[in-house]
């Protein structure tokens, strides 16, 4: 039945593009017959003037277009920044291919007024700029499903959303900040229909530094509203209950008044998801999007509750100055319930786990950003960005366990409780000051300063009868509180020379500072009612890094097509270590020459970087620590800074007569040395020992690409495809019972989707998503074992949009994923669906069931070195729900339309 399916809708696809065999060619020039570059050519229904393709002219002023509707009234619509607009309608007969020969465009005048049509896309200078309303959504759409329409610009399910390979970085409103943390409360709760333009550029800020390569440059997203928006009120409340004690409700409110803008959104649910948006169903009910998603906590697995309230505020004080708040909120519950087994190899011996646990989290975040740009004048500028957190975090949990050896065997049974309690203050703040010179030369300055604060306190309770141990019974309460301070602080004094656009010289010195403190307090009483203070095996320790950089870039640009840089820094690294008198103090001054390149030809980058990194704080341990009885800790007091080498390649290629997006990346790292972590068991005994040691370096790879073809884009129908895949191999090295290993996990994945819709009312979207992950040893001892796990998703969602004025959402997934520890598959199938209805004009009421089958589940399988791990969390299951929505407008502009 699934293959039928698929061939009709082959055939259906194919019939139709079988009409579409036009092609056009032409040149266009200004009227001193010079080549017009980059001038915006679309082709737009005559009837309706939507969108059918658009292109840029090449450095010659050449366009053509392939596939395109024969026998229809189309418009040729060709626009550039330094010429009047112009546009001639043509019809071709089947297979024809038209030459509009040479084109030229009139220049523009001062004294026309009267423009007859607003181009659909163009490029103003370095921004592509797309006119919203020749781009057509179904009734209450939202801006992400505006963006998908866009040629060139490709969005993702997790809301993630790219242009020429890049990811964008945010999406402003009205190029003010808009909730910067998190783009999707713009895209997923703005409604399509308050937007005019949609602008994407490459983001050089308010710096007067001349940028040959803008590559590297953060692509932005700004929503320009229609008029009626820049003096109004407008956003949305809603609200649902539903079995299972299921619940969610929330508000968006904006009031803008141009020079402020103040914003509001608040949301609680119990759905283990951020917010609420209604093209949910595609992406399991909801779980991990929506209206504050990347600023939460981590998601632990099982139930989660979330109730989080934020306002911001944008203020034009003055055309100099501009200011920017943001106050959050967040409370975050979750409860978690895990089963699993596991199993450790120790040559011919196979230790047997199995594991019960559960815990309650609980989250309390408040942030505060507030930022402010001054221009003293044309020539320079200041800004300074502050960001405040203060966190809080509480846990209580159990968890039962026992191991055998050889599933015969006991080893170990046992339980424990444990409850901690941390609070985590952090400040974050960057001031910058730049002037650029009448020689064109330009300084500036930023200082970076980065404190945050820790207080632990962890109470643990165990209770375990160690049968090879003796057969003893160890009684243990450890009580533990740790503080630690971090602080980062980073100076750049940076002069640019710029000569005839041709190539940049920046010679710099940058100064660095970052220190990290960590004391501890033990308590441990066992088989006793006394604690005894454990002060002796106290991992205290601290580290002051200082990093001196002198260096030097020059960045050239050979032709349009071919640019690049080239650079080298010399650093001098002062680090000193201090134990608070548990192990000789160590200092370590160190010089290093890092080189730098890049280069640019055409589509394709390459780049080569050397660098130092610090090895990891945690990692050092100051003294041996026999805290619990059968295990040893000894200590690593000093690992030698890793020096890594990556080499880069980049390509991005839109192809416009195919309609087609092509990019991929490759990394490759290679590290001189490496931290390993070497570990012994006694079968005999059940004892160990751990210790983190230097190890050889180790290479690390990886690699990925993402397409976007356009199949149909037609007045009724609109076809694309689009994929994602990715690879890595990230290496380590251990040693089990004295057996060297390097153990290499390897992790492949992708997700493909074709998209089909049909007049804005009938969408169907197929889907294959995999995932493949493989452990490999370079040890042939037995201890060892590679392991391979796949999960396989086929699925498809279904939208019928306002079939009398009732809109019908569903989604089907069948989903293949381990069930044990030794890989037995199961087959799971979610469906889930919604039903909408109008009500009250702007409102709608929302009947959906998530999980109706009632077979959700989430499991993992790992390995590592000697170790394979299975588990199963708890997770959202069968519920149905009855919501509401209602979005509302207030403008005070006299002249909407």
């Amino acid at each position: 039945m699934r293959f039928i399916v698929l061939l009709c809708l082959f055939f259906c696809s194919t019939s139709l593009l079988a009409q579409n065999k036009g092609k056009i060619r032409g040149i266009l020039y200004s009227s001193e017959k010079e080549a017009l570059e980059k001038a915006t050519v679309a082709i737009l229904h005559a009837q309706d003037s939507t969108v059918l393709s658009y292109s840029l002219s090449n450095e010659n002023g050449k366009f053509s277009f392939i596939k395109l509707p024969v026998n229809q009234n189309l418009i040729l619509y060709i626009s550039h920044i330094n010429a009047t607009a112009e546009y001639i309608n043509f019809n071709l007969s089947n297979e024809e291919e038209y030459d509009f020969k040479e084109i030229t465009l009139s220049p523009t005048s001062l004294e026309e007024v009267v423009i007859e049509m607003t181009p659909p896309i163009r490029m103003n200078k370095d921004t592509l700029e797309y006119n919203a309303k020749y781009f057509k959504t179904r009734p209450n759409a939202n801006v992400e499903e505006l963006l998908q329409k866009l040629p060139g610009l490709q969005v993702n399910l997790d809301g993630s959303i790219y242009y020429q390979g890049k990811a964008v970085q945010s999406v402003r409103l009205n190029n003010k900040d808009f909730f910067n943390e998190d783009m999707t409360i713009a895209t997923r709760n703005l409604d399509a229909s308050m937007i005019d333009k949609v602008q994407v550029f490459r983001e050089k800020g308010e710096s007067k530094q001349v940028v040959l390569d803008d590559s590297d440059l953060p692509v932005i997203i700004n929503l320009k509203t229609k008029r009626e928006f820049v003096k109004a009120q407008f956003g949305k409340f809603y609200g649902g209950g539903g079995t299972r004690d299921r619940y969610e409700a929330g508000a968006l409110v904006n009031t803008f008044r141009d020079t402020l803008q103040i914003s509001f959104i608040g949301y609680a649910n119990n759905l283990s998801r951020k917010g609420f948006d209604y093209s949910e169903l595609s992406q399991q009910g909801g779980f991990g999007r929506a209206e504050n998603n990347s600023s939460s906590y981590s998601y632990y697995g099982g139930l989660q509750n979330n109730l989080s309230g934020a306002v911001n505020i944008n203020y034009d004080i003055a055309k100099k100055l501009k200011t920017n708040f943001l106050y959050s909120f967040e409370q975050q519950n979750d409860y978690t319930r895990n089963t699993g087994n596991n199993q450790n190899f120790y040559n011919d011996t196979t230790i047997n786990g199995t594991n019960f646990s559960n815990a309650t989290y609980k989250d309390y975040r408040h942030k505060i950003r507030a930022f402010a740009r001054y221009h003293i004048d044309t020539t320079s500028f200041i800004s300074y960005d502050l960001n405040l957190n203060l966190s809080k975090r509480t846990s209580d949990g159990s968890n039962e366990n026992s191991s055998f050896q050889n599933e015969s065997t006991p080893v170990h049974i046992g339980n424990s409780a444990n409850n901690n309690l941390n609070n985590s203050p952090s400040l974050r703040h960057n001031f910058r000051y730049e002037k650029k010179f009448s020689n064109k030369w330009v300084l500036s300055l930023s200082n970076d300063v980065n404190v945050s604060n820790s207080k632990g306190d962890r109470n643990n309770l165990s209770y375990g009868r160690y049968y090879l141990f003796g057969d003893s019974v160890i009684d243990q309460h450890i009580n533990e509180i740790e503080r630690s301070n971090t602080q980062r602080i980073g100076n750049t004094l940076n002069l640019q020379v710029p000569y005839k656009k041709i190539f940049t010289t920046d010679i710099y010195a940058k100064y660095n500072i970052e220190m990290e403190d960590q004391t501890e307090d033990i308590y441990s009483k066992i088989n006793s009612d006394y604690f005894e203070d454990k002060e002796d095996i106290t991992n205290d320790k601290k580290m002051n890094a200082d990093a001196a950089f002198l260096g030097t870039k020059v960045n050239y640009r050979i032709s349009k097509r071919i640019r690049g840089s080239i650079g080298v820094e010399w650093l001098n690294m002062d680090r000193r270590y201090n134990f608070y008198e548990k192990n000789e103090d160590i200092q370590k001054i160190q010089n290093y020459w890092l080189p730098n390149m890049s280069l640019n030809v055409y589509d394709l980058n390459l780049s080569y970087s050397k660098a130092v990194n610090l090895p990891s704080f945690y990692r050092f341990i100051a003294v041996n620590s026999d805290l619990y009885p059968t295990r040893l800790s000894y200590a690593s007091p000093y690992f030698d800074n890793e020096i890594q080498e990556n080499l880069r390649i980049q390509y991005f290629k839109h192809f416009q007569k195919l309609k087609l997006n092509l990019s991929f990346y490759g990394n490759y790292t290679l590290v001189d040395k490496s931290i390993g972590y070497s570990n012994t068991y006694d079968v005999e005994t059940s004892t160990s020992t751990s210790q983190y040691y230097q190890a050889d370096g180790v290479d690390r790879f990886s690699m990925g690409g993402n397409f976007r073809k356009e199949i149909i884009q037609h007045k009724t129908w609109n076809i694309y495809v689009n994929g994602n895949y990715n690879f890595y191999s990230y290496p380590s090295i251990g040693t089990t019972n004295g057996i060297e290993n390097k153990s290499t996990p390897t992790n492949i994945s992708g997700n493909q989707t074709l998209n089909i819709s049909w007049n804005n009312k009938v969408s169907l979207s197929p889907s294959y998503n995999f995932n493949a992950s493989k452990s490999t040893n370079s040890s042939d001892d037995p201890s060892f074992r590679d392991i391979q796990t796949t999960t396989h998703d086929f699925g498809a969602g279904l939208r019928l949009s306002d079939i009398h004025k009732i809109t019908f959402e569903t989604s089907y997934n069948i989903k293949n994923q381990p069930s044990s520890i030794d890989n037995a598959r199961r087959n799971i199938h979610l469906v889930n669906a919604s039903v909408y209805y109008p009500v009250m004009g702007k409102g709608e009421l929302k009947l959906t069931v998530f999980d109706l089958l009632n077979q959700n589940q989430n499991v993992y399988r790992y390995s590592s070195s000697n170790y394979i791990g299975y588990g199963e969390q708890l997770t959202q299951k069968q519920y149905f729900m009855l919501g509401f929505v209602y979005k509302f407008l207030t403008s005070s502009d006299k002249n909407k339309k």
